[in-house]
């Protein structure tokens, strides 16, 4: 009688078939797993750019001079403020807020989760968190006291581990030189912008 069974090497064909086709579901895994992580980022550095242009307008409806100097009006803002020609990104301004008893912190560094920290008075650990930055330019369009345009940058690390943004942008300071192109960290980070245009006294 013929005994059945398999060979030695159909048992060994067999392991490097399903050894190949593992290899291939767990590479398909990893790029699944990257993909989502960066959707994921660009998700939510269009939403912190978002709430950075919410609160710009919020504060142009204090903007209400256009017949002489707005001067005094944009001095009482501390985002309005730095609006000029130069076309250069400048640092958002910390500041804690306080309205109807609630009180939030406004920030131009954020956690993973989209949540303002102040890093002029966090912590190590609270430091170590931040994974976005953001700042912004503002310059005026038409004529000067009319309207304004607000552009957003908000960026943060590529895939390195050992990068720390925090490190190369201490309090997330935009030097406006590093993140355009050409500039020594224009490679090493993703950036989203997002601009509106800002009119005295309107969103």
């Amino acid at each position: 009688m013929k005994r059945q069974g398999f060979t030695l090497v159909e048992v060994l064909v067999s392991l490097g078939v399903m050894t190949i086709g593992a290899m291939a579901l767990i590479g398909m895994q990893q790029q699944t797993t990257r993909a989502n992580a960066r959707a994921r980022d660009m998700t939510m550095a269009m939403q912190i750019a978002q709430n950075v242009i919410e609160r710009l307008k919020l504060e142009s409806l204090a903007w209400n001079n256009v017949t002489g100097t707005a001067a005094n009006d944009l001095q009482n803002s501390d985002l309005l403020r730095g609006v000029s020609n130069t076309g250069a990104f400048s640092t958002l301004p910390e500041r804690v807020s306080t309205n109807l008893g609630v009180t939030r912190s406004l920030a131009n560094a954020f956690n993973i989760f989209g949540e303002d920290v102040l890093t002029s008075t966090a912590s190590a650990a609270q430091l170590a968190e931040v994974r976005y930055c953001a700042s912004h330019r503002l310059t005026w369009i038409f004529s000067t006291n009319r309207a304004m345009r607000a552009d957003v940058r908000v960026w943060w690390s590529k895939e390195a581990p050992s990068r720390s943004i925090t490190a190369d942008f201490p309090l997330c300071a935009d030097d406006n030189i590093r993140l355009n192109p050409g500039g020594t960290l224009f490679d090493s980070y993703h950036v989203v912008y997002l601009s509106t245009v800002l009119r005295p006294g309107a969103s």
